[in-house]
């Protein structure tokens, strides 16, 4: 990712993993763990907020991440229109195609794949009959487990963006990976052909800090790190919260913030700003 020093950094579906370069943090579900992998870390200014109703006013921020998150939205170009209005660029990951053949995660709406410097993004229609089985595997079986991160990088998507989001919504069930798949094969060729020595140290040491250093070390050093970038943009989210519904400012109480335009309180809770609206 891209991120300049003194860029203002917002993370969308921040959950158990923010980065650590991030200033401001939003989830949709601060207690649901279910499509995450652990509790929500909240070590910053954060929000409860859905990432195609973002409740931040335009151009708040000069940097957006969104991990993981819109394979799981209902609708896909409205959330990246949001990104697109409360930041100028961001980095967008989700799982390729090639992944969720692989792995399957039933929750995931959509399938995305990179083509050029195009994001094509299709309903997902697949039965991932065996996806269990090999996140079992990745867990549990040490040789598996070389074997994606060996080849991570073919079973995400990880797309930076300047301005606009350059993506296609397509209709139909036709395999976008079948297509490319001839890419696929040489970047694999060329990725057993190019193995160097320090690219073999740099494996070695991070399974090495992963091995070694517990998870909640692991969090604390993320959390110390996020804490020395705030200490230069320090966030007042009283200042950047509009309402997500009409995007027009609120008024903030002692438990509650209020949008006079439309007439709808959300809650603060444990002093978490609520702004999920209610679609009913």
């Amino acid at each position: 990712m891209n991120v300049q020093v003194n860029d203002f950094v917002l993370e969308i579906g921040s959950g158990h993993n923010p980065s650590a370069r991030s200033n401001v943090l939003c989830d949709k579900f601060l207690v649901d763990d279910t499509q995450r992998g652990g509790q929500i870390v909240a070590d910053r200014p954060i929000v409860e907020a859905d990432g195609q109703y973002l409740p931040f006013a335009d151009n708040s921020f000069d940097y957006v991440i969104c991990r993981h998150v819109l394979e799981h939205v209902e609708d896909p170009e409205l959330m990246i229109s949001e990104l697109e209005r409360v930041a100028s660029r961001g980095y967008i990951e989700t799982p390729s195609e090639l992944g969720e053949r692989l792995y399957g995660w039933p929750y995931h709406d959509w399938i995305l794949n990179q083509v050029n410097d195009k994001l094509i993004i299709q309903k997902n229609q697949l039965d991932n009959q065996f996806g269990h089985l090999f996140h079992i595997l990745a867990s549990r079986d040490s040789d598996f487990s070389r074997f994606h991160q060996s080849y991570h990088s073919l079973f995400l998507i990880q797309y930076e963006w300047n301005e606009k989001v350059k993506y296609e919504l397509v209709n139909s069930d036709e395999s976008v990976l079948k297509k490319e798949l001839g890419n696929i094969e040489t970047l694999l060729a060329n990725k057993l052909s190019n193995r160097s020595l320090s690219r073999w140290y740099g494996k070695i040491l991070r399974k090495a800090m992963t091995d070694i250093l517990p998870t909640q070390l692991t969090r604390q050093l993320k959390s110390w790190f996020a804490q020395r970038h705030q200490s230069n943009k320090n966030p007042d989210l009283t200042e950047i919260v509009v309402c997500p519904l009409c995007k027009v400012d609120v008024e903030w109480e002692r438990d509650v913030i209020i949008c006079n335009s439309c007439k709808v309180e959300y809650p603060i809770v444990n002093h978490i700003p609520r702004l999920v609206p209610s679609m009913n």
